[in-house]
């Protein structure tokens, strides 16, 4: 992983992989937070020697600068160019990151430039396959392979870096507001779920370019039985095939996954911005009309002016209390019985007698509306138009639409309608 100068010679020792494990291993706990305390920012070798110290505190400062200068002839902090600043080793950076799951969301970009690879050597795999060129054929399966297997990684490390944004935005309790502090999470959303849950619909180009090289694997898997050889080259295609269409699967559900855990924060701050615009709106009121026209007509009153202003004994304050546990606003009393009106059941015809009255106006066309109106001119509007439902539902009648709009006025309401015609489609039986 590492390797070490010696003197001034162009060649180099590489460090034993099991000299570094042995380190790591034991100065897992300062790496850990040398990690996360400083990311991918550099750091002095003072800061180093600190944090071993608080990992270790009975360790003398002999033992902490040899075990300082061992992390450094490992390799796994290195200084950078021209500079007295240290970082943590690249590959021991990405190994850090994938045992704390510390992954960083990457771009729906990488994945789609993954699936276009892909697909570019779908049509290399079928071209080697249709020309019967078996070596090209294991070639190319094994690079496709590669490239399934990448995505499936990248959307593992996506899933769980969003995972992490998710976290870190419920556990910050800093000064700033939600909109800062929610940040991350609004970009993930905007930059990553948003392009991905569009690709891969199901009428999208991911649904589509998958669906091509399914279909391309499958005929060279035909082809390979037909000729009855290549049963190692088939298995190959079938697996290739299968970890493909299990990749979909697996894309789909994990911004299912992502989504779910990124969308309850975002509603939040979008009601938070919405209560905040609210309340800057009724501060604005108050500052513009003051507290008192604003405020006084929503508050009950619980209190007189002469007791606002003047103290009262002690039978005074159980009294008001009293009425306080008694109180009722008079905008909330109900009626007494007496007080309510007497029912009156709907001036409404009996349908079946508005059906003969229509059926023996002929066979013609009539306008609904216009039967209704001159037949029964009494009707309220609410009323007529339960009416005109009725007949337009009949299956006795054969109805047609109007496509012209026209005003119609009807006891005391006028409406916009395109307006319903109707014959009878039999007579109406005696």
């Amino acid at each position: 992983m590492a390797a070490c100068h010696k003197n001034d010679t162009n060649w180099k020792v590489m460090i034993p992989a099991k000299k570094v494990l042995s380190t790591l291993n034991e100065h897992w706990s300062v790496l850990e937070l040398l990690f996360k305390r400083f990311k991918m920012a550099d750091f002095s070798i003072k800061d180093v020697q600190n944090i071993i110290k608080i990992r270790n505190p009975n360790w003398s400062s002999e033992r902490v600068f040899r075990e300082t200068n061992r992390l450094l002839n490992q390799e796994i902090i290195i200084p950078l160019a021209k500079s007295s600043q240290l970082e943590i080793n690249r590959a021991v950076a990405d190994f850090a990151s994938f045992l704390l799951q510390e992954e960083h969301l990457g771009l729906a970009e990488e994945i789609t430039v993954l699936v276009k690879d892909l697909q570019r050597l779908g049509e290399r795999l079928s071209q080697a396959g249709n020309e019967g060129d078996h070596s090209e054929l294991r070639r190319f399966s094994r690079i496709m392979d590669e490239r399934v297997r990448k995505i499936v990684k990248l959307y593992q490390h996506n899933e769980s870096a969003i995972l992490n944004l998710v976290e870190q935005a419920k556990s910050d309790h800093s000064n700033l507001s939600l909109k800062r502090r929610y940040q991350a999470v609004i970009e993930a959303f905007d930059e990553y779920i948003e392009p991905m849950l569009e690709m891969v619909d199901i009428h999208g180009p991911f649904h589509a370019c998958f669906s091509n090289i399914e279909a391309s694997i499958s005929e060279q898997i035909d082809q390979i039985e037909q000729l009855g050889r290549g049963a190692q080259d088939k298995r190959m295609l079938e697996q290739l095939r299968t970890r493909i269409l299990d990749m979909h699967l697996i894309g789909r559900e994990s911004l299912g996954k992502s989504a779910d855990m990124l969308m309850p924060l975002r509603e939040e701050l979008r009601r938070n911005t919405l209560i905040t615009r609210q309340a800057a709106k009724v501060l604005g009121l108050i500052r513009k009309n003051g507290v008192d026209s604003m405020l006084s007509p929503v508050q009950p009153d619980f209190v007189s002016d002469i007791q606002r202003f003047n103290l009262g004994q002690k039978r005074h304050m159980v009294a008001y209390m009293a009425s306080l546990a008694e109180f009722e606003h008079e905008e909330y009393q109900l009626p007494d019985h007496q007080d309510i009106p007497a029912y009156q059941s709907p001036n409404i015809p009996d349908y079946s007698d508005v059906r003969m009255s229509f059926a023996s106006s002929g066979k013609k066309r009539t306008a609904l509306l216009g039967f209704l109106s001159d037949a029964y001119p009494s009707l309220e509007a609410d009323e007529m138009l339960f009416l005109y439902q009725k007949l337009i539902s009949d299956p006795e009648l054969t109805v047609s639409q109007s496509d012209a709009q026209e005003t119609m006025q009807l006891a005391n309401a006028k409406i916009k309608l395109y307006p319903f015609s109707a014959t009878n489609s039999e007579q109406p039986k005696e």
